[in-house]
């Protein structure tokens, strides 16, 4: 797409090609494909939710260089998590976390490319604080009224919706 045109999820699917890449750091790829099977994912998927991530910080003033670095950074450290003893789950459409999947939990978690991230209702702020370390590049996470939004955006990163669950 060009021209500043933007497409639902459904015309992003059909817009996918393969694509050639030239000049490429063969230990850079080989890093990257480490890490996405490490991930569960195509080093394509990985590619992708990269470029997403970039080009979604990359607004259009230079001054977003300085805090796309920073970001960037804290991306690379949050995949790496799973080396610290936080477990990572990633990579499914949809999921709901009650208090009791949370409290069964012996480390922290970090949850990575979930398309819908639902917490139940019984899901109160200090398990979530001590549960979840981190919530990064999901489509929707839904949160229980019960978990304050703006203390809980402190522990997500690349997210584009975030809302209370009703009644």
């Amino acid at each position: 797409m060009g021209n500043g045109e933007t497409g639902s999820a459904g015309s992003e699917e059909s817009e996918k090609r393969q694509v050639t890449i030239k000049g490429v750091d063969k230990e850079l790829y080989d890093k990257a494909l480490q890490l996405s099977r490490e991930m569960g994912v195509t080093i394509g998927e990985l590619v992708n939710m990269s470029l997403r991530a970039f080009l979604s910080l990359a607004d259009v003033t230079s001054r977003a260089v300085t805090s796309i670095s920073q970001i960037v950074s804290e991306s690379g450290k949050a995949f790496m998590e799973g080396a610290r003893g936080v477990k990572v789950i990633s990579n499914v459409d949809e999921l709901t976390v009650t208090r009791e999947d949370l409290e069964n939990l012996d480390s922290p978690v970090a949850f990575r490319g979930i398309k819908r991230l639902t917490f139940s209702g019984d899901v109160d702020w200090e398990l979530f604080n001590s549960k979840v370390n981190s919530i990064v590049m999901c489509d929707e996470v839904i949160l229980p009224k019960t978990i304050p939004k703006l203390k809980a955006l402190e522990k997500m990163k690349l997210i584009k919706k975030v809302s209370t669950l009703s009644g």
